[in-house]
Order: structure tokens, then sequence, then C-alpha cells
């Protein structure tokens, strides 16, 4: 117990009164003879003893009531997290952090966490001192929006103008930073953190020394469905081709969630629709099936219905349609270029999807790759360093390559080009002599080839009769393999591109490939998927940024960028890396980029993992860099205040001694009260 006013312990000194007394009382006794002794000494054992005892208790109550009142006056305390001695003229420095992050959008009844923090925040400079100086912190984004005195009549405005947003914050990171900043000199340092405390980076190292915290948690989400997430499983997305997508839900509330429909959208229309059910704490997976009925970007999302928390209740999707492939194939001689065009001919015979071009060029010196998606090469003799830096950039912009190794890749002196492209690494011819090597399909669920439109696909595996021997590594993802071990057909990246490497070429004296049913449905999957530029359209989380490749050509156009909430901003393009970067990326949904005032591509965006209703940060995991000393955890709630002041300042007790007081003052007037009594005669 701590007494705010101890020098009115001095008080105490009143107790000598009634004890003076006392004395003074039996000081004053006369002693008299009766004429009948007799029934004087017939009260000695009972009435006179019972005088006694009673005067001994009436000094102890009297004693006791002004114990009490003195004690009352010294404004007793529990022990508080600031200590009781701290002078009134002292100057203090108190930091108050909002946290205005995306799942401080949930609510509790009628009110987001948010807003009750708000509420609660706006009372604080009723609680401290005039010669306080606050500075009000929001954390998303990072900025201090006051710093001044607490009486300051502009704080209500400054608070209530702190608004919900769907960025993710690194609370304990901001905290660090943004006080860190402060110059604070004042002898007594105090923060206050209104926030849900998600389970976010907690620091490594002891936090803010010379500072005391005040964690103000605002309450649990009690009912909440989550998205976790949304892809596109099927690899070819063409028109009126089946899509299947993939979409995870949580159930991160406190109770078991019944019939919940899970919408799939594409633009206004749903096209799909499961109804389910979710235990407490339970993960579930489906998968849609729907048709895109259009080329260009698809755009769609996976819905849930409204719950405690909103921001999770939807994610956007974005996916490319394939409209044309712009496909260039460069052999070493008339025979090679003209049977990729019977290929492509049996592929597209329409002229549909394909816009395909040839080059003879045993000898690569320049590639010229304006406006190409995907690029076949076969058995070149040579190519060249200025080939292979236009390759290198043309694959790190998404562009896709389909490679066929001839013996090339051999000679020592491009081993060097090949290695940082991540190939695989060329050894030797290999030749079956008489014989052949027969093609296995290396894992049956392969996504290139399980669901490949062939007619009893084992049938129509090649035979193998030469071959360039390469090592390997767990980066490169084998589809076809010969019955040695060796790898026939491998994928692997390079920056966004995706390239598809054979180790045998497309000839009869290699293989048997080009009379093989597996041909034009193998080249056309290749073409999709190395054709198809994703890298424009990939979704990107909540406040990153984004960078949207251009070709050479376009870089001096007028680019513009459409947010979801129709705010349209001018872009200038970075001529250096030939793209541009949008940045400010603070809002869910659909983002749009218009090139000279057309549709160019469209992206998403998602809500950081951390955002999404989880578990909160333990009273454990604080104390890894809070000693107990350092922080106090209170609840939000209708008491905040008194909690809040008794948690600070201690918890008050003169109302215990007033009642302790009145206790012992009835008591004595009772015990002192005059008892008459009738004498019989």
């Amino acid at each position: 117990m701590t007494l705010l006013s101890p020098s009115s312990l001095l008080f105490l000194g009143v107790i000598g009164v009634p004890i003076i007394i006392h004395i003074l009382s039996r000081l004053s006794v006369k002693k008299v003879d009766f004429s009948t002794i007799r029934f004087i000494k017939s009260l000695e054992n009972n009435a006179i003893k019972s005088v006694k005892i009673k005067k001994l208790i009436l000094l102890f109550l009297r004693i006791g009531i002004i114990t009490a009142l003195v004690l009352m006056i010294s404004r007793p305390v529990t022990k508080g997290f600031m200590p009781g001695w701290i002078s009134a003229e002292l100057e203090s420095r108190l930091i108050l952090v909002i946290d205005n992050s995306s799942s401080m959008s949930g609510k509790i009844k009628s009110m987001t966490l948010l807003e009750s923090s708000k509420k609660a925040a706006l009372t604080i400079p009723q609680i401290f001192k005039k010669n306080t100086t606050v500075n009000i912190i929001q954390t998303c984004p990072p900025r201090t929006l006051y710093s001044g005195n607490i009486n300051d009549p502009s704080i209500p405005l400054v608070i209530n103008q702190i608004r919900p947003t769907v960025s993710y914050d690194n609370l304990w990171t901001v905290v660090d930073s943004l006080i860190g900043k402060i110059n604070a000199m004042e002898p007594i340092k105090e923060c206050i953190i209104f926030s849900d405390f998600q389970n976010n980076v907690l620091p490594s190292i002891p936090f803010l020394k010379n500072w005391k915290f005040y964690l103000i948690n605002p309450g649990e989400i009690y009912d909440n469905l989550s998205i976790n997430n949304l892809e596109v499983v099927s690899r070819i997305k063409v028109p009126d081709q089946l899509l299947k997508l993939k979409t995870g839900i949580r159930n991160s509330g406190n109770k078991k969630i019944t019939n919940t429909p899970i919408d799939l959208l594409f633009g206004e229309n749903r096209v799909g629709q499961v109804i389910s059910e979710f235990d407490k704490g339970s993960n579930k997976e489906f998968i849609f099936q729907a048709y895109p009925e259009k080329k260009g970007v698809l755009v769609g999302s996976v819905r849930l219905p409204n719950d405690d928390y909103i921001n999770d209740n939807i994610w956007f999707l974005t996916a490319p349609i394939l409209e044309k492939i712009n496909c260039i194939m460069i052999g070493s001689s008339d025979e090679e270029t003209s049977m990729f065009r019977l290929i492509i001919d049996a592929i597209d015979p329409e002229k549909q999807l394909i816009n395909f071009e040839t080059r003879e060029q045993p000898i690569i010196n320049r590639l010229f790759l304006d406006d190409v998606d995907i690029l076949i090469i076969h058995n070149p003799d040579a190519v060249t360093k200025a080939a292979f830096d236009e390759l290198d950039i043309f694959l790190k912009d998404g562009g896709g390559l389909i490679w066929f190794s001839g013996g090339m890749e051999i000679d020592p002196t491009y081993n060097k080009y090949f290695s940082s492209f991540s190939f695989p690494k060329a050894k030797t011819m290999i030749e079956s002599g008489s014989g052949m090597f027969s093609v296995n399909i290396s894992d049956k669920d392969d996504h290139l080839l399980s669901d490949l439109n062939v007619r009893k696909l084992e049938n129509e595996l090649p035979e193998c009769y030469r071959y360039i021997k390469h090592s390997y590594s767990n980066k490169h993802n084998v589809h076809l393999q010969l019955n040695n071990g060796d790898p026939l057909l491998l994928e692997f990246n390079r920056g966004s591109g995706t390239i598809f490497y054979f180790t045998s070429l497309m000839n009869l004296t290699w293989n048997d490939i080009p009379i093989r049913g597996i041909l034009v449905p193998l080249m056309y999957r290749l073409l999709i998927l190395g054709g198809t530029d994703e890298l424009n359209t990939f979704p990107i989380t909540i406040g990153k940024t984004k960078w949207i490749s251009l070709d050479q050509n376009e870089v001096r156009d007028q680019w513009e960028v459409k947010s979801p909430s129709g705010e349209k901003t001018l872009i200038v393009p970075d001529f250096s890396k030939e793209s541009i970067e949008i940045k400010n990326l603070n809002e869910l949904g659909i983002y749009e980029v218009y090139q000279n005032g057309n549709h160019f591509t469209s992206f998403s965006t998602f809500l950081h993992p951390n955002e999404s209703i989880s578990k909160k940060v333990t009273i454990k995991e604080i104390s890894t860099f809070l000693s107990e000393e350092k922080y106090r955890w209170i609840e939000l709630d209708k008491n905040f205040i008194n909690n809040f002041n008794e948690t600070r300042k201690g918890k008050s007790l003169w109302k215990i001694f007033l009642l302790i007081a009145t206790i012992l003052l009835l008591l004595e007037t009772w015990i002192g009260r005059p008892i008459s009594k009738n004498i019989k005669q």
C-alpha cells in the first residue's frame, strides 16, 4: 500500500486524546464508604469489572476511528504501475499509438475495434496532468499525427480523423521506429498502444528500455470466416476451356458456422457456388470449375457472406486468357523451319491463336524479340553474347523459350552463358546404337502431361535414338525421362520467364517424336504455357509495389492506373527498366492499367496474411522483449477509465477506511450509550 498524502499521518497524534481522557477519568474516581458496605462488595466482582472492560473497549474503538480517518485522508492506494511518489510538478511524455491496420476493422457488436479504440483514446487526456506532452501516432501508414500539450482542444479532432485501412503494419517495428525518433527528455515516459495485437513479427531484442507500456486490447472477434487464397490450378488458360480454381477457407472465429454459401464470380456474374459448414478452427479447400467466356484479362473473385470482419470475406483474381500468341521459330535449315510450320498449322489451322514466324539462322547474332511471346530455338550452330543478352532480358520480362539441344551446348565456349541461365549442364552426346531408349512420364500426376488430350498416352510416348546427356538439379522439373534415368524434357525458370528444354532434336534421326500422336497436343501446351504472360496480371499484397513490364516501343506511351475506387493516376514509365512502377496500392480489389486510353492489363491486390484474424500475441511472447515491470495488459471495456487509473496509479483505498471508521463509530455509539435500570424495591 502507498500513501499519496503521507503528511496526513501527523494527525495520528490525535489518538492521544482518548487515551488521556481515559487516564484522567481513572484518576478522578473517589472512594466513598457507604454505611451498608456489604451491598458494594456484592457488585465488586460483576459491575465494576464490566465497567472497566467497557471503558477499554471504548478506548480502542476511539483509537481505531481516529486511525481509520487519518489513513483515509492520507489517500492510501495499492501499488500501481507508476510510482506514487511522483511529483505533480514533474513533466511527462506520453505516446498514444492507435493501430488502424486492416484487422482493426473487425466488429464487436456494432462497433469496430478501431472505433472503440478511438472512443477510449478520447478519454486519455483527462487522466494525465496538464504538464504532459503527448504524441499521437497511427500505424497505417506510420505517421506522427500530433505533438503538443495534452490539453490541446484539437486532440479529439486528430484522433477522430484516423481512418480504417486494409493495410498491414508491423506494429512493434512501427512503435520502435517512431518512438525512437522522439527526443523525449522528460523523466516520466509512458506509451499507450490500442491494438488487437495480431501475432506478427516480434522484436528480438529488449524494447525501448526507458519507457513503460500500456497494451490496450479492444476485444476478440467472435464470428469470422476468412478466405486464405484463390488460385487458378489450370495452367492452360484459353477461351471456352474449363478452368480449375482452388480456394481455402478458415473459420478463425469462436463458434461453428453452418450453411455458408461460397460464391465464385467472373466479373459480377456468379459462375459457381458451394454450401458448407465449418467447425471452430477448421480449414477447408474447395475446387471450382468454370469457363472463361472471352479473351483478355479474366477478372474474378470468391466471396463469403458478411460477418464480424468483412475485409477477408473476398479474394480477387486476375488471370490472362490468351488472345494471340506471337511466336518466332529459329532453325538452322529450311527443313527444320518447314517442319515446325506443319506443326503450327496442325495446332492452329485457322490462324486464330498463333502468329507464327520462322527464321533460318545457323549462327544467331541477334534475336530482335519485340512483341514476341514465345521463342523456339532448334539446333543452332552458335549463339553470340549479344543474342544471349537479348534472350536474358526477354526471359526476365516473362517471355517463354522452347530449346531443342543439338550439341552446341557441349562447347566450352558457351558453358558460361548456359550456366548463368540455369540451364542443365551438357556433357556429351549419347547414341543408342542399334537399339533405342524408351520414354517415360516421370510423374503420373505431372501438370503438363496428366490431362493431355491424347488417347492412351503411354502408347504415344516417343522412342529416342540420340540425345545430349545433361546433369541437372532439383530446380529442373523433369516431365519426360528416358528409361536410363536421363531427362528428355525439362522445365525451369529464368526471372519471370519459362524455359522448356529438350535434350534431343525434333528429327527422326534423333527420335520419333515427329510421327507420334503426342507431338501436336504437347507443342500446343508448351506454346500456351510459354506464351502466357502472367507477370503483369500477377496479384500483389496490399502496400507493395507493382511493376508492369513494357516493350521498348511502349515506354513513350501515356500510361494511367485506375484504382478499385475509380481514382485515376498518371504513371511515368521507367525508361531504363522498360516498365512502369505502381506505388501506393492501398485498396483491396482490381487495379486497371491503361495505355493511351485503352485497357492494357489488370491485376488484383490481397490482404497481408497477418491481417487475417488469427492468433493474438501471447503474454509469454511479449515477455521476450518487454519485461514484466515494463508493461501492463488492459482489456477495453465499459470500466476502462477506472481500470486504467487503478492500473497506473493503484487502487484507491480511502473508501474502505471510511467504511471502517463508520462501523467503528457505530459500535462506539452503541457500546457507550447510557443504560437505564429499574431498581425494584
